[in-house]
């Protein structure tokens, strides 16, 4: 059956390709643009450390389907139990997108405050994007590897923002033999997935491609609607050998998600979980505006992306190769959230409207000379916001439950997109047992513009309508953006004192996030601003980057059998992003105001006591506080000096093991983190919690045909009753949200490979 397809499939192709005077190329193994090289691990093993000097791990192969869990979507689920990394979702199967810009992941005390950070194939396709992005646009099935870098690392790790870290996801191209796979997994609440993909293997027109899709859908464990209600998913490669030294490939990915919001807690929800815990949105219409805000379906979301990135690879000899990769990415949707005052003191809703696309292009050279290895690079990239927000619109809930248009909020055009270009070089050189490596990155920044108009008389139209009907602008609304120059330089040594050990040291200046989130504030208190003799402007202007400079120590003890990896870590923060009271306004908004530092050391190790058995954990302290108290634009002094930045526990720690016996494996891991600050001046706080999780595997070999797997999983095996996800910012003092951790859930996936 399976030569059948295959000779089926490779004379349907050779035929479209008839005209093509390409010879196959299949078996010459080109070099690709990489951004982490890793060491063989044994098959057990869950991770494996970065090379270099930097401090780092990659996730791939089984671990990936393990940690990634039964939703196969998030790739903050697959890095959840590495040092000093906090990775949370409302959902179970890590499915719920966040409204805004908190995704829920913080490395070392750093978030980033606008979305995903995480780069695919080296390349920046969802920056700055309070939608789901490229976070949920790709299948786990369809990603090789995943890799997480902790600051600092070489300027090659490209991303929009770096003082968090960098996270790069690796696909799976299409393959050099035909096969395929095919997996359905149900479980807990309503949960049911579906996933096939096809390989069409090397054919002899020296082409290779894949097809893949999904259909996921899962229901909300507390409350009502879906998490996701939908989600379709389908992706494309194809890679074409033209030559021995001559490559290109190009991949397409298509999302459509629609799922309903998780409900928020207040602090003092979250504080008596014994009766909160369970609490969703509303099931049902009241007749009551107020209470209807509330109601499941007025609080949901719906989006489309796609996105589409190559890659051409020349290799011209056996010193240097030359690689362009271009990038494009679309979205197109809406979050639609129950306000209990807005537009005034009344109740509504509000449709947030996000329609926009980035594009950009990686070019770079590798070559080595005389033992010199040198990369040069350039990196662009063209953001079209939002974010920050350019579409809000206003609805009134009637006593029928039916919606009436309420008014334009914001309605804001961006005659200047967010844009990024940076060209980069690193150079490598072995002195005997030292490898030193150096680099730098000139980072150019444009920040965004708008011009927002007036919309009196402005009815319930689509965007690009209203922007055609808008004749009036709004001067004191609008705002200019500003373009920044960064120098961010990097310094790195390997020791290699003996074959089975290695010290290392990394110097590296890391760009941040600016405070954009200040633009929704200034639209939403605009009059509080003219009041005080301060306009749009004026607020925009405090937008800048934050940078960091980060150090590393590290060991690298490692034998066949075990492994130790201690280090320790030093960052300095400049142009924090913070959030304070401005007395002189009356309100809180953001701004790149604080300064601050982390220290702390962390700690991988594992081992195999048995060769079927292995063992690991991963620990952090993590000491991350502000250096200076704050002072507002209207003379306020905010005594923070001292104190660790909110969301940041001082301890993390995971322990796991995997074992195989035969077809079965069993593979356990714990998580633990001590308490957080809810705000930064310590006011509130949220106990820690202690999580256990359990898989089950089965594999069967199929003589001739395929392999049979079977995986359960059971997540939070005790059931514990926590607060996962924190949504604030680094100085306020109340109005955080709290998202609960998923109770016990259980998961089972068969999958065959052919």
């Amino acid at each position: 059956m399976k030569p059948f397809l295959r000779h089926s499939l490779y004379l349907a192709v050779a035929s479209a390709l008839g005209g093509t005077t390409v010879s196959a190329w299949a078996d010459t193994p080109l070099p690709t643009l990489g951004t982490v090289t890793v060491k063989a691990r044994p098959e057990g093993a869950l991770q494996t450390p970065a090379s270099g000097a930097e401090q780092g791990e990659t996730i791939s192969g089984s671990a990936l389907k393990i940690l990634g869990g039964p939703g196969q979507t998030n790739p903050y689920q697959a890095i959840s139990l590495l040092p000093s990394v906090i990775a949370q979702n409302p959902d179970p199967y890590g499915l719920a997108n966040v409204p805004g810009g908190n995704k829920g992941i913080r490395i070392r005390g750093e978030r980033n405050p606008h979305g995903g950070i995480g780069t695919v194939e080296g390349m920046p396709l969802s920056a700055i994007n309070p939608g789901p992005g490229e976070q949920f646009l790709f299948d786990m099935e369809d990603i090789r590897s995943v890799t997480l870098l902790r600051p600092p690392f070489a300027p090659n790790n490209l991303s929009v923002f770096t003082t968090q870290g960098y996270l790069n996801s690796e696909v799976l191209w299409p393959q050099a033999q035909f096969g395929g796979v095919v997996s359905q997994s149900f479980g807990s609440f309503d949960f049911h997935r579906t996933f096939i993909r096809l390989d069409s293997g090397a054919l002899p027109t020296g082409t290779r491609f894949f097809v893949s899709g999904s259909y996921t859908h899962a229901g909300q464990w507390r409350g009502s609607g879906g998490s996701p209600d939908f989600r379709y998913n389908g992706e494309i490669g194809i890679s074409q050998d033209f030559s021995p030294t001559l490559t290109a490939k190009l991949y397409a990915a298509y999302d459509n998600m629609k799922e309903n919001n998780y409900l928020p807690l207040s602090y003092a929800q979250a504080s008596d979980p014994g009766k909160y815990y369970n609490l969703g949105y509303n099931a049902n219409l009241t007749g009551n505006a107020a209470q209807d805000v509330n109601y499941y379906g007025y609080n949901r979301q719906k989006f489309q992306d796609y996105a589409i990135f190559g890659e051409l690879n020349w290799h011209p000899n056996a010193q240097c190769t030359f690689v362009l990769k271009p990038f494009y990415s679309q979205e197109n949707g809406y979050y639609l959230m129950g306000k209990s005052a807005i537009g005034g003191d009344q109740p509504g809703l509000l449709h947030w409207g996000i329609n926009h696309h980035s594009y950009g292009l990686v070019a770079q050279y590798q070559g080595s000379f005389s033992g010199t290895q040198v990369t040069v690079g350039y990196w662009f990239e063209n953001l079209n916001p939002p974010g920050p927000p350019t579409s809000w619109k206003i609805y009134r809930i009637d006593p029928a439950g039916g919606l009436t248009f309420g008014g334009w909020a914001l309605l804001a055009r961006a005659t200047a997109n967010h844009v990024f270009n940076s060209p980069y070089f690193t150079v490598s050189h072995d002195f005997g047992a030292l490898q030193v490596t150096g680099g730098a990155r000139y980072l150019m920044e444009q920040t965004p513009s708008f011009t927002v108009y007036n919309t009196q008389g402005i009815g319930n139209v689509s965007y690009d309508a209203a922007l055609a009907q808008a004749t009036s602008v709004n001067p004191i609304r609008s705002a200019s953006g500003h373009t920044f120059y960064q120098w961010l330089p990097y310094f790195g040594m390997v020791y290699k004192a003996t074959p089975h050990m290695q010290a290392t040291f990394a110097y590296g200046r890391d760009n941040g996030a600016p405070a954009f989130n200040n633009w929704p504030q200034l639209q939403m208190n605009w009059s509080a601003f003219q009041k005080a003799g301060m306009t749009v402007q004026s607020g925009w202007d405090t937008v800048k980057p934050e940078t960091s400079n980060a150090f590393n120590l590290g060991l690298n003890i490692h034998y066949d059998r075990w492994y130790l990896r201690p280090a320790l870590f030093f960052a300095t923060y400049r142009n924090k992003y913070v959030t304070f009271y401005d007395p002189r306004v009356g309100i809180s908004y953001d701004q790149n105001a604080g300064t601050g530092h982390a220290w702390g050391a962390e700690l991988s190790a594992g081992v195999n006591p048995l060769p079927d058995l292995t063992v690991f954990s991963n620990l952090a302290y993590d000491r991350a506080n502000f250096t200076q108290n704050i002072r507002t634009l209207g003379g306020t002094i905010l005594p923070v000096n001292g104190l660790q930045f909110p969301d940041t526990p001082l301890f993390v720690g995971s322990l796991g093991a995997s074992y195989r016996y035969h077809r079965f494996s069993v593979s356990p891991n714990v998580q633990y983190l001590t308490s957080r600050y809810v705000d930064s001046m310590h006011t509130e706080v949220v106990p820690g919690y202690f999580l256990a999780n359990l898989n089950f595997g089965y594999k069967q070999h199929l003589a001739g045909i395929s392999t049979l797997s079977a995986n359960l999983a059971i997540m939070n095996l005790f059931n514990r009753h926590y607060i996962g996800l924190i949504d604030t910012s680094y100085l306020q003092s109340s109005g955080a949200s709290f998202f609960p951790g998923a109770p016990i859930t259980v998961a089972g996936t068969v999958s065959l490979q052919f």
